[in-house]
């Protein structure tokens, strides 16, 4: 039977060691000064190299070139060291603590660990996944590792640190393995793809590399698996069929649609994806690591080396990242987020990725490609996502739209009631700023806006959005945003006028639009004067009213209306 690459290729040497120079180091100062002690803790990420430095530790201390003294050189070839190597040492014991996790399984190993060793001078005890044992068997364990035999070396591993007591921690030295970088990992595969005569393409080496998710192991596994599938000579669309990652350029499409608030090529997009086959949760989390890439290229010089591209595909991140502006690519992340933990908990993955796609093209507050190019085209297409508004109790203001005539004149003119989104009403970009290319919305960019923003309120403050539903962006002017409530609702318009509302509510708003608004609230014309003092029940709010405003706000539950007054 062939033997697995990433077997073939387990480091033999402290120097073989990739990424975790600071352990290697330490390990051979203590070997060669004769400070090694009982008992040390390997935790990181898996596949970073934790068994195979305890596996060379153990060689260290056995190697027959020693002489009968551990050497920070193991040569690798001595019967020791092969015999560690493929795990028939006797004096090197691994136990997996996923499956030995028992206090009968640690009580077997205490009584043993005081038997001299058999063939070599030490004998090493190496715990995989030792967070897994039980409580029992973690105070089993905690005498032998206080006071262990002068022969014998513990080498725990874990990738959760948290879960190992704090009364084991504190008697091993804790070495912590980072996770690698991209071009560390794609190092480690260049050099078993030459020694293997694997022909295989850079960027399908990158590609390899940011599916392992920085595991050495798992890197070389996709290699092996690749090499058998294209007979030894890889191309770039092989790899991405076979680890079903998305093309870049798919991901540099789905943000240009998404930047000129194209809808309707969005939701075609999402079937195309369909039609290919491509899992639209793999999808989601790609175009997640796109978007981060945009936002450090928007904002660094120099691209940092934990961003896998090709230099083309970095001319084209810093060229998308020109066009988007810094609040569109928040809000989609914060979209995509809450996508894939519904995804998580059972939801349909398509249903998700296509409502993430109309939310972030509903607000038509972003700029177009200057020029009017195929942007404004398919501008008229945005009215399309309005039948998802979120919020339904928004709707009692609705009829405040009908009485205009009591708005000024230019803001008359430019709301054309029966189609908002027709004949270019996108506001034209401001100069650069440091945040990027930012614009000044219109009250039309906030209404059709206003869902998202309310989403946005209640993730701030949960019961606001109950009063602030009520209202509706009625006029815009020197960025002072007046919300007007219908007649009656006095209580819910002086509610979102107090205290911190309007601070929060300009905090959403920054969110959605990308610009910083004051926020003000005034009742339509004929609204019902204040009553006067003496009718105290009238002053306040009519009982149904009441009762209403405290369940939508606080979640109340009518339990007895009690007698009236």
């Amino acid at each position: 039977m062939a033997v697995s690459l990433y077997r073939k290729y387990r480091p033999a040497r402290f120097e073989d060691i990739i990424g975790q120079e600071h352990v290697a180091r330490t390990l051979v100062n203590a070997i060669k000064h004769d400070r090694v002690s009982h008992a040390y803790l390997f935790t990181g990420p898996r596949g970073t190299g934790k068994t195979s430095t305890a596996k060379i530790l153990a060689m260290a201390l056995n190697c027959e070139a020693g002489g009968g003294k551990a050497t920070p050189s193991p040569d690798g070839t001595c019967p020791h060291c092969r015999a560690i190597r493929q795990g028939s040492f006797l004096d090197v014991v691994e136990m997996d603590a996923a499956s030995n996790r028992g206090i009968d399984d640690i009580r077997d190993l205490r009584d043993k660990v005081h038997f001299a060793p058999v063939q070599g001078r030490m004998k090493v005890y190496i715990v995989d996944e030792v967070h897994m044992l039980t409580p029992e068997a973690f105070n089993a364990l905690l005498k032998t590792l206080e006071e262990p035999p002068a022969h014998a070396v513990f080498v725990l591993a874990t990738t959760e640190p948290h879960k190992v007591p704090p009364t084991i921690l504190s008697r091993c030295q804790r070495f912590d393995f980072r996770r690698p970088s991209i071009k560390e990992v794609v190092e480690v595969l260049t050099s078993v793809a030459v020694q293997e005569g694997i022909e295989v393409a850079e960027t399908s080496l990158t590609v390899i590399a940011r599916a392992a998710g920085g595991s050495f192991r798992d890197a070389v596994g996709i290699l092996d698996q690749l090499a058998t599938y294209s007979s030894g000579n890889i191309c770039l669309q092989e790899t991405l069929d076979i680890l079903g990652v998305v093309r870049h350029d798919l991901l540099f499409e789905i943000v240009d649609l998404v930047h000129e608030n194209d809808a309707q090529g969005a939701l075609l997009f999402v079937e195309r994806l369909s039609q290919s086959g491509v899992d639209y949760s793999q999808f989601i989390k790609d175009l997640l690591s796109h978007l981060r890439d945009l936002y450090i290229a928007k904002h660094t010089e120099d691209m940092p080396a934990g961003i896998a591209a090709t230099e083309e595909q970095m001319d084209r991140l810093r060229s998308q990242a020109g066009r988007i502006s810094v609040a569109r690519t928040v809000s989609l992340i914060d979209l995509l987020g809450e996508a894939l933990r519904a995804i998580r908990q059972g939801s349909d993955s398509r249903l998700e990725l296509e409502l993430v796609l109309i939310k972030i093209t509903a607000v038509a507050g972003v700029p177009s490609t200057p020029g009017g190019g195929p942007a404004s085209q398919r501008q008229p297409s945005t009215p399309t996502p309005q039948a998802a508004k979120p919020l339904p109790r928004a709707q009692p203001a609705t009829p405040e739209t009908a009485p205009r005539s009591q708005s000024t004149a230019p803001e008359t003119a430019g709301q054309p009631q029966p189609e908002p989104s027709t004949g270019e009403t996108v506001a034209p970009p401001l100069p650069e700023t440091a945040a990027g290319a930012t614009i000044v919305p219109d009250i039309d960019h906030l209404k059709r806006a206003w869902p998202l923003v309310l989403e946005a309120v209640k993730k701030r403050q949960r019961g606001l959005p109950a009063l602030l539903g009520e209202g509706r962006p009625d006029s815009l002017d020197d960025n002072e945003l007046v919300i007007k409530f219908p007649a009656g609702y006095s209580f819910q318009a002086n509610q979102v006028a107090r205290g911190e509302n309007p601070r929060i509510i300009a905090e959403a708003l920054l969110e959605v639009t990308g610009t910083e608004l004051r926020v003000t609230t005034k009742l339509a014309p004929g609204a019902a004067p204040e009553p006067a003092a003496a009718d105290e029940d009238a002053r306040i709010l009519n009982k149904d009213e009441l009762i209403r405003v405290l369940k939508q706000e606080f979640d109340a539950r009518l339990i007895d209306d009690g007698p009236t007054r």
